[in-house]
């Protein structure tokens, strides 16, 4: 935001809790709405609260993780990831496409991540929904891509405070799994994520970098691949045979 904001973009910020986004300098070229993508009535206030604005661009990048594994997760708990990372990103795009619509060169980028390509253990709704976040942003390209660009943009791991969600997500999961052969596995998944991000991730500053260059692009890119864990992981789930490359992953998370 502060790299869009430097680079001459006015930027419309918007979060559920609007403390979140206390510490932005305040500005002519910032405006701050308040936004919960589950809520049909915010998204259309939000657009609504936008409407006299030259709008360029629509940033989607809603969403949390939801973590576990699948044999031990409620329904209502799918439903709630599909909810706000594939339904509500969704939703605000149809919200806010009449308004790119009026701007030549408008454009959207549709944040998934590397697990929109490839899955891992313990993180089935995760994975699930960034699967259905590229499907629906390659239908949209086919479907509006003429008139308003659409940008996927799959990073890796970032360092974000987006794992220490993780664990608020699980409610009484660990007690779900006392007992079974995932009480030992999930008291190490976030640790080791927690390494995954300290050793791998990439700032949030680098990757929002790459992000406004896509935003700033005369031609926007189909595809933008973020971090060298996405990257790398990508063409050696391509390379290897399917079952060294699940044997792999089991062996990394203890599934063994």
């Amino acid at each position: 935001m502060p790299l869009c904001r430097s680079a001459g973009w006015g930027v419309v910020a918007t979060a559920r809790n609007l403390a979140n986004l206390a510490d932005l300098p305040l500005g002519e070229d910032l405006r701050i709405l308040s936004l919960d993508v589950t809520s049909a009535e915010s998204i259309a206030a939000a657009a609504a609260a936008c409407a006299d604005l030259h709008l360029k661009a629509l940033v989607n990048n809603a969403g949390y993780g939801q973590v576990g594994p699948l044999e031990l997760l409620r329904p209502e708990e799918l439903r709630a990831q599909f909810e706000t990372n594939v339904i509500g990103l969704q939703a605000t795009t149809n919200a806010f496409l009449p308004l790119l619509r009026r701007e030549p060169g408008g454009r959207i980028l549709q944040v998934a991540s590397m697990l929109g390509r490839l899955s891992i253990p313990l993180a089935g709704p995760y994975n699930a929904s960034k699967h259905a976040v590229v499907a629906l942003a390659e239908t949209l390209r086919l479907e509006v891509g003429r008139e308003v660009a659409v940008v996927l943009v799959e990073p890796g791991a970032i360092r974000t405070a987006f794992r220490d969600t993780l664990a608020k997500a699980w409610g009484d999961l660990p007690e779900r799994a006392r007992g079974t052969r995932y009480e030992a596995i999930l008291g190490r998944y976030l640790a080791q994520r927690k390494g995954q991000a300290e050793r791998y991730a990439m700032d949030a500053e680098a990757c929002a970098s790459r992000m406004l260059t896509a935003l700033n692009a005369t031609h926007p890119p189909r595809r933008v691949v973020i971090g060298r864990d996405a990257l790398w992981a990508g063409k050696l789930k391509a390379l290897l045979p399917a079952a060294w490359w699940e044997g792999l992953l089991r062996h990394f998370y203890g599934l063994n």
